[in-house]
């Protein structure tokens, strides 16, 4: 059995280390947001059970699996292909890339030649959860409006792709030392505090056992 004032003791250094990082303030306010969102997940759970309403929650896409899209299909274009042409060959380019390509090849053998090109990326907005293939649609939409190439609006796409790779890449760089200074300080002062709390507990046993 663990003595009550070892025990004691390593809650006290717990609290200690806490109120120090100021872990106590962001349990709080993880706890607070954590419950909020449960009820509003809740409420949104039941909304469309009352209203025989079921909606598919969207997949998510690595910017880099679409912006290997955008090119292929750039690419396409700019080599005098048609727009249904370069979807066609990104279909078979993509077949067996996991979601994505699973659901171009898809879209591109159901709508392709029945409905238009634009229905293809139009069933790939819907399916995905990213803005960025929402922006390439949109551009898609302004070339047949505006008379532009379509190789000139993806060329646009590729690059804001790129622009917001980097920049989620930049954001991972400057949250890194953050994330390592927090296991860095427990890793240090924590045992610090254990063996500084060591001579008090083993003078608090010895006490104990005098008779």
């Amino acid at each position: 059995m663990i003595p009550a004032i070892v025990v004691a003791g390593v809650l006290l250094v717990l609290i200690v280390l806490m109120s120090l990082l100021g872990w106590d303030y962001q349990l709080k306010r993880i706890y607070h947001f954590q419950k909020r969102r449960f009820r509003g997940r809740k409420i949104q759970s039941i909304l469309p059970e009352l209203l025989g309403e079921t909606e598919t929650p969207k997949l998510k896409v690595p910017l880099s699996e679409v912006r290997d899209l955008v090119i292929t299909l750039q690419l396409g274009t700019s080599m005098q292909a048609t727009l249904t042409g370069s979807l066609e060959r990104a279909a078979e380019q993509f077949r067996g890339r996991g979601d994505l390509g699973e659901r171009l090849n898809r879209h591109v053998e159901a709508k392709l030649h029945s409905v238009g090109p634009q229905a293809v990326l139009e069933g790939l907005v819907h399916d995905f959860d990213c803005p960025q293939l929402e922006e390439v649609l949109e551009r898609i939409r302004m070339a047949e409006d505006g008379g532009i190439s379509y190789t000139q609006v993806l060329a646009v796409s590729v690059s804001t792709i790129e622009e917001d790779i980097r920049a989620v890449v930049d954001q991972e760089i400057q949250k890194a030392p953050t994330r390592l200074t927090l296991p860095m300080i427990a890793g240090v002062f924590f045992p610090a505090l254990i063996l500084g709390l060591l001579p008090l507990v083993a003078v608090g046993l010895g006490q104990m056992r005098l008779p």
